[in-house]
């Protein structure tokens, strides 16, 4: 009886760590998708940024102003993504 009672929590064991591994690399590859959609966030930002630059010239005023622009658009995808990440959540 106890040798039966054993042999299934050393089964339980091994199920419950294959479960955790599982969960881990999921966690893991949600992290390396939400790091790779942050990537192409950024360089649409700043090719967004480089072009405004080079359509106003090198007037400083004029970049500046496409700097808070950037500034404004890495608030709307931050909010976006927190979005996200709720709705995922739920």
């Amino acid at each position: 009886m106890n040798t039966l009672i054993a042999e299934q929590l050393k089964e339980n064991i091994a199920l419950l760590q294959a479960i955790h591994e599982a969960n881990h690399k999921i966690v893991e590859l949600e992290f390396q998708h939400d790091r790779a959609q942050r990537v192409r966030w950024t360089a649409q930002e700043d090719a967004l940024l480089r072009y405004s630059a080079g359509a106003f010239g090198s007037d400083l005023a004029k970049i500046q102003a496409v700097m808070v622009s950037k500034t404004k658009k890495q608030i709307y995808f931050r909010i976006l993504y927190q979005n996200r990440q709720q709705a995922k959540a739920e």
